[in-house]
């Protein structure tokens, strides 16, 4: 559905490049964590694909069209990079102008269940000049979502909402993943909130694509094992859900109640376990690489 090839930037002044030479893709339905450290070229890269900045080098088709080389290209698009609305008019009424400016006012009826999902149905006649930055983060998010977009770029979504708001947009934009079939590429620092909503990851490290991989769908638990004792009874178990890592088993939540009743018995009949934890997330070990 989008394609980036080779994008590079380079800003005017540096004697380097800010993105470098970064190829992608996002299929149809397909929810894309984009995730790097501060700095990394994550921004960059989101606001070349909204066509706030133009690229040095490289495309990026929309549809098999350069969004460059068209006008409206991104009419289907939601965008939330910046917390981009007018201060002096409230949150309701900077939906309605949104709408109203982009020809969808026969989506009006989205604005309620839109406002109510990021939390700021209340403060619907409030204008936003005065509002916390998680706040403004909201009614950024409320905008890029209001639309019905086909694809959706999110820098930072879950800023601003408590956890329940935080599991509300997970679960709209899987549902909307799987049956509307909206493409998303999102940014955040909140890795387990990444986690339970992206089915794949890019990492962008000092301005280059450094990794991309599929994610895990199920979080795992692991075990700790007594280094005095001798693990390799455990090899027979071994496989795609249960691995072993030095003194570590990692045990996978999505195995069926068979391996899990095989793995914890032989655990505990040889009197292995030393310790247990829940592994919060898998994303972290790319940060600590």
């Amino acid at each position: 559905m989008l394609k980036i090839e080779n994008l590079s930037k380079q800003f005017a002044g540096n004697d380097f490049f800010s993105l470098s030479d970064v190829s992608m893709e996002i299929q149809k339905g397909e929810i894309v964590g984009l995730i790097g450290k501060n700095g990394a070229g994550k921004s960059t890269l989101m606001k070349m694909m909204a066509k706030s900045l133009k690229p040095t080098a490289g495309t990026i088709t929309y549809k098999g069209v350069d969004i460059n080389t068209a006008d409206n290209m991104l009419s289907d698009f939601g965008i939330m990079i910046d917390p981009v609305f007018y201060p002096e008019m409230t949150v309701v009424d900077n939906l309605k102008f949104y709408l109203k400016l982009h020809g969808k006012e026969e989506l009006m009826g989205n604005i309620e269940t839109t406002l109510k999902l990021v939390e700021l149905w209340d403060a619907r006649n409030r204008k936003p000049k005065g509002f916390s930055f998680g706040m403004k983060q909201r009614t950024a998010l409320a905008i890029a979502l209001v639309a019905e977009p086909d694809f959706l770029i999110l820098d930072e979504p879950f800023v601003g909402l408590d956890p329940i708001g935080v599991q509300k947009l997970i679960d709209i934009l899987k549902k909307w993943s799987s049956e509307r079939q909206i493409s998303m590429l999102i940014s955040s620092h909140q890795l387990g909130e990444l986690e339970a909503l992206c089915s794949r990851y890019v990492y962008i490290e000092a301005g280059k694509l450094a990794d991309a991989f599929d994610g895990k769908a199920n979080p795992s638990v692991l075990v700790h094992l007594d280094a005095t004792k001798d693990t390799s009874v455990l090899s027979p178990l071994l496989n795609q859900n249960i691995s072993l890592e030095g003194n570590v088993l990692d045990i996978s939540t999505g195995c069926d109640a068979d391996q899990l009743n095989q793995i914890f018995a032989l655990l505990a009949s040889h009197q292995l376990i030393s310790s247990i934890e829940v592994k919060e997330n898998h994303l972290k070990e790319i940060f600590m690489k």
